[in-house]
C-alpha cells in the first residue's frame, strides 16, 4: 500500500508561493485513490493546490471532518471544479454553531446552506458510523466519547430555542488508513479527543499499531491534566509520529515535542508525507 499525504491548508507555510490560512485541508492519496480531506476556511485550497500543481477536478471524493468553518469554507470552490463529486460527512454538520466567551459571539458554523451541495451536482453520504469509502480507508464516523480529562477544546455552543448551549461536536470524525505497518489517522480538529480517536480506529479495524497521527489536536488552552495524561498515552500508545496541525497551539506543540522528541512534527502548509510498503 502507498500512502502520500499533503497539507494544502494549514495556519503557517514556509514555503514561498504557497498560502497560510487559518483552517485545514490535505489530499490523502491511497495507491491511485485521491481524497480530499477538509478544505480550509477561504481560499487557499484553490491557490495551494494550484501552487503544487494538484488538478482538483480530478477529485472525486471529499470527506468533511465536522462543521465548522475553517473546516469547509472551501467546499463550494472544490465542488464547482468538476461534477458528480462525493461528500462524505457525518449528517449533522449543518446545525447552526457558535462560539461565546463572554461578550464575544461569532457565528462558526458551515457557511453554506445544505442545499449548495446538490445544486453543484455532488452526493451527500451521510457517514454516522464507522464506514469503509474505499478498501482500506475509513471514516470514523461519530466517535465514542470515553476520556474523563478530553473535552471539545473550547467555548462551543448551539442555539437550542432561546437558550445557547455547549456544543459536544458529535459530528467530528477522523479518516483511517489501515496500512500495512500501522494505522494513518487524518484528523481535522479531534474535538472527540486525540486519544479517544486513536483508540477507536484501533478498535474498529483491530489494528494495534500507529504509524502516524496528522492533523488538528485542539489541545490549544488544554489544562495540565489534560496535557499530562494525553502525552502518558501516546507514550503508552507508541505512536510512531504526530504531525500536529491547525488548533494544536504553541505551547501544546512544545509540551508534545519536548514529551516525545523527534515524533513530534509541527506541520504546514505543503509539507508532503510518504508511507510505503
Amino acid at each position: 500500500m502507498k500512502v502520500n499525504i499533503t497539507i494544502l491548508v494549514e495556519n503557517t507555510t514556509p514555503m514561498p508561493g504557497f498560502q497560510g490560512e487559518y483552517g485545514f485541508a490535505a489530499l490523502v492519496e491511497v495507491n491511485e485513490k485521491r481524497i480530499l480531506f477538509d478544505t480550509g476556511s477561504a481560499d487557499a485550497l484553490m491557490k495551494n493546490a494550484t501552487a503544487g500543481g494538484i488538478d482538483l477536478a480530478e477529485i472525486d471524493d471529499l470527506v468533511i471532518s465536522h462543521g465548522h468553518f475553517d473546516h469547509t469554507g472551501g467546499v463550494i470552490p472544490f465542488l464547482q471544479t468538476s461534477r458528480n463529486k462525493r461528500v462524505y460527512a457525518h449528517a449533522g454538520i449543518f446545525i447552526p454553531r457558535y462560539a461565546v466567551l463572554g461578550e464575544y459571539k461569532r457565528v462558526i458554523g458551515v457557511p453554506f446552506p445544505s442545499q449548495e451541495i446538490e445544486s453543484n451536482h455532488a452526493e451527500f453520504i451521510i457517514t454516522n458510523e464507522f464506514t469503509e469509502i474505499f478498501p482500506g480507508v475509513f471514516v470514523t464516523g461519530e466517535i465514542p466519547r470515553n476520556t474523563s480529562y478530553e473535552d471539545v477544546g473550547g467555548p462551543f455552543y448551539v442555539a437550542v430555542g432561546e437558550r445557547m448551549v455547549p456544543d459536544v461536536i458529535y459530528d467530528d470524525m477522523s479518516m483511517v488508513i489501515n496500512h500495512p505497518e500501522g494505522l494513518i489517522i487524518i484528523s481535522g480538529c479531534a474535538h472527540a479527543g486525540i486519544i479517544n480517536t486513536i483508540k477507536y480506529a484501533q478498535l474498529k479495524t483491530g489494528q494495534k499499531r500507529v504509524k502516524a497521527f496528522i492533523g488538528g489536536t485542539h489541545l490549544a488552552g488544554a489544562s495540565e491534566e489534560r496535557m499530562g495524561r494525553t502525552i502518558t498515552e501516546l507514550q503508552e500508545l507508541d505512536v510512531e509520529q504526530i504531525i500536529a496541525c491547525h488548533c494544536t497551539g504553541f505551547e501544546a506543540l512544545v509540551k508534545l515535542r519536548n514529551a516525545l522528541g523527534d515524533k513530534v512534527i509541527k506541520g504546514e502548509t505543503a509539507m508532503k508525507f510518504a508511507f510505503s510498503y
